[in-house]
């Protein structure tokens, strides 16, 4: 009996040796099907598995959830993954396609006389080999995990139409539904889902897979209340302690954001009762707080929970979560100043949880919109983009919202800065003295006491748009005066801070590399160099000195005309960004108003009138018809008075604007032509009919270029010249200086020439009137 066991191991390993031999992918027999089924699924297949689930097994171990945020469904969905798995994906991707090349079985298997039912099965097949379907599958799976939806998308159609195994073709079913998720085609994604049919004792994994995505699938669309109950229905299929510790927290969110509190109450402890990670069981007792239903729940023990967690030491890296769930319950129950103080807590919290901070300024941020209060509102919505991750879902939209408010509010803070400024002005000056004096005052006393003064923010450029420091204890607190409203002093910090980092209060602080303008001394000699004290030492010290609130007063005419000047513009742009930026005719109406109002005979009124106009039209056809009235009566010959009684205007201009190109296009090619004749007369003909275009200094820069090639120096400075007095705000006008100051530099007798004519023009002898003059003695004894 030994004996036959052993010839037939004999012959079963000699089998296995000549097997290969007949077994070519060319030749379609039951051996063949047999040999490369194996070798295929237990070699190469198996192989690229591997790689595939250890692929998988890196994101689980190295990801890390930030449950401040709503979860992803998948981790596989954030983008930060590609780099944890890439090289795995690609190895799995190189074994299933090297499988699918060496042991794709394609040809036909001999037909006999009679065919049976089985035989009649394997002729209409495509693929003989089944373990080449599942590599296909993977190859689209390894694709998706490596973010290349465009690669999968093809991969997991072929499974649909070409897969044998029906269960192959509904797995790829939901994973093109995936695809179509990431890349927000929803319907499409949908449409798969609700064809498929998952009903069977035999598809739990199947069931588990189908109803994540479909939640997956709300959840992308925002459609939360929508999203729960596949969610809820994917638990009872899904294994594994960190997959349903992670989505009881998903669903107790959706809950919470779709109203339902008790619900997300009980799903967040429920997450407690999961035994998760410290930092998981954590943000679950926080976000009770943020679900509690204060006409069901007690909020006095929710409270003491947080206070007692507060004491925890293993919580000191988490006080700013814990002061913002505070704040959180202090407002659900309608205490509006201490909720106010935990988010300061919470964003003053040293803490490298940036998007923490960002939750939190946004908080304060909605709050402040929500009063409204413009200037606070737009000062922490621009702390919250400056926070937030940019792959946060709600970033773009912030940070448009935060550029749109930012356009109102610096108009709104010169308006508040320069009308405190003209209170201040018009003080006695004792009055004037005395309050400068205890601002000055409450700095030195700070700085003795080893604190940080009211005051102090902006007299260092660093620290002034240091974003960290931008929110002080006092803002509730804050008055409406320019030297008090830390919001108009910090404001615009984050822009600052990415361009010029911190920088002292000192001349040239915009140069990157500031060593050859200020040399920094020695420890030992520090605020001094030669016995001198340097310049960055006196402009630290000069926030102590009066002198520096007074040179930004209003204290004269000329200065409170130019200040009126600033807010006339100021309360037209805010108007106007009220209009286009924030769609809020009201107060875009109340600001344009108070413009006509205060500056009746200012030259912003016709426009003033025209934007009312507009912003009315939609809403109120009488009150934009009385602007328009407005506007044609006293203001007809004004361009927008021109507009609205012209209907061809626009048309008009737009012609006369094609003549004026046209012909400065003649002058510039007569000038490379060097007939620079014709450039002075086509130049002198577009300032006559084109005098008031864009073009009009461009012409006159132009023509004093052919006068210098054609005269002396003398007179193309004079041509340069009359740039900078008609249009001297133009960039032809800062181009004609430049030249001037070069000739003044190699020809200064042109200069005196020009000061002499102007002294001629300013001082004229005249014997009739009375004259001042002084008399000066150098010998006290003598005797007048």
């Amino acid at each position: 009996m030994p004996a036959v066991k052993a010839s037939y191991r004999y012959i079963l390993l000699l089998g296995l040796i000549l097997l290969p031999v007949n077994c070519s992918v060319e030749k379609n027999t039951g051996a063949t099907r047999l040999y490369h089924g194996i070798t295929a699924r237990y070699n190469i297949y198996f192989n690229g598995n591997e790689s595939f689930k250890a692929g998988v097994l890196k994101i689980s171990g190295q990801y890390k959830d930030d449950y401040g945020d709503l979860l992803k469904v998948f981790e596989f969905s954030d983008p930060s993954v590609v780099s944890v798995c890439r090289s795995d994906m690609e190895t799995a991707i190189q074994k299933a396609s090297k499988l699918i090349s060496l042991k794709s079985i394609t040809s036909k298997p001999q037909s006999k006389n009679k065919e049976s039912e089985i035989s009649a099965d394997l002729l209409n097949r495509k693929e003989y080999n089944e373990w080449v379907d599942d590599s296909y599958l993977l190859i689209g799976k390894a694709r998706f995990y490596k973010h290349e939806f465009a690669e999968a998308e093809p991969v997991f159609i072929h499974s649909i139409n070409e897969a044998n195994d029906p269960m192959i073709r509904k797995e790829a079913s939901v994973w093109l539904s995936r695809v179509y998720n990431e890349t927000g085609k929803y319907s499409e994604a949908l449409r798969l889902l609700n064809d498929l049919d998952i009903s069977g004792k035999r598809q739990k994994p199947l069931k588990a897979m189908y109803y994540t995505t479909l939640a997956d699938n709300y959840i992308k669309q925002k459609k939360y209340s929508e999203a729960i109950e596949p969610l809820k229905t994917s638990l009872k299929y899904l294994s594994g302690k960190r997959t349903r510790y992670r989505l009881t927290y998903l669903l107790a969110q959706l809950n919470g954001l779709a109203g339902n509190s008790s619900e997300a109450l009980s799903l967040y402890r429920d997450v407690v009762r999961l035994n998760p990670p410290y930092d998981v069981e954590f943000n679950a007792r926080i976000n009770i707080a943020g679900v509690f239903d204060p006409d069901s729940d007690n909020p006095k023990a929710i409270r003491r929970e947080l206070e007692k967690m507060l004491k925890n030491s293993k919580n000191k890296d988490y006080l700013d979560q814990i002061y913002f769930a505070l704040a959180n319950l202090m407002m659900k129950e309608g205490n509006e100043k201490e909720a106010l103080a935990y988010f300061r807590k919470s964003v003053s919290s040293s803490s490298g949880n940036r998007a923490q901070k960002g939750r939190s300024y946004l908080a304060l941020a909605d709050h402040y919109l929500a009063k409204p209060d413009f200037i606070n509102a737009g000062r922490f919505y621009d702390s919250t983009v400056f926070f937030l991750n940019e792959k946060n879902p709600d970033y773009l939209a912030l940070k448009t919202k935060a550029q749109n408010l930012g356009a109102v509010v610096s108009q709104l803070i010169i308006i508040q800065t320069e009308d405190s400024l003209q209170k201040v002005a018009a003080m006695s000056e004792n009055e004037r003295n005395t309050f400068i004096n205890s601002i000055i005052n409450d700095i030195i006393k700070a700085e003795s006491e080893g604190r940080k003064s009211q005051y102090a923010d902006r007299f260092n450029l660093g620290q002034y748009y240091e974003n960290e420091m931008r929110f002080q204890e006092n803002i509730a607190q804050e008055g409406k005066w320019y030297f008090y409203n830390q919001s108009a002093l910090t404001f615009g910090r984050t822009e600052f801070r990415r361009r010029y980092g911190d920088r002292a209060l000192e001349d040239n602080w915009r140069r990157a590399n500031r060593s050859s303008i200020s040399v920094m001394p020695a420890a030992d000699n520090a605020g001094q160099t030669n016995g001198k004290e340097t310049d960055t030492s006196k402009a630290v010290v000069d926030y102590k000195k009066p002198e520096f609130y007074l040179k930004n007063l209003p204290l004269n005419d000329s200065l409170l005309a130019l200040s009126n000047e600033k807010i006339a513009n100021a309360y037209l742009n805010a108007g106007q960004a009220f209009a286009e930026k924030l769609s809020d005719t009201g107060r875009a109406t109340e600001l344009l108003e108070k413009l006509i109002t205060r500056y009746p005979s200012h030259e912003l009124v016709p426009e003033a009138l025209y934007s009312l106009y507009n912003i009315n039209r939609s809403e109120n056809n009488s009150i934009s018809e009385t602007y328009r009235q407005r506007l044609l009566e006293k203001y007809p010959q004004t361009e927008f008075s021109k507009i609205l009684s012209d209907p061809d205007y626009y048309k008009k201009k737009l012609e006369e604007i094609r003549i004026a190109e046209n012909l400065y296009e003649q002058a510039y090619n007569a000038y490379s032509g060097e007939n620079f004749s014709a450039v002075i007369s086509l130049c002198n003909e577009g300032l006559e009919k084109h005098g008031q275009n864009n073009l009009a200094p461009k012409f006159q820069l132009l023509r004093a270029y052919a006068v210098a090639r054609i005269s002396d120096e003398r007179a193309f400075r004079e041509e340069l010249a009359k740039i900078t007095k008609q249009w001297p705000s133009t960039e032809e006008s800062r181009k004609a200086l430049q030249i001037m100051a070069f000739l003044d530099q190699k020809l200064p007798e042109l200069k005196i020439e020009e000061e002499t004519i102007i002294a001629k023009e300013i001082f004229k002898a005249d014997t009739t009137l009375t004259h001042v003059f002084s008399l000066i003695i150098a010998d006290p004894a003598f005797n007048i």
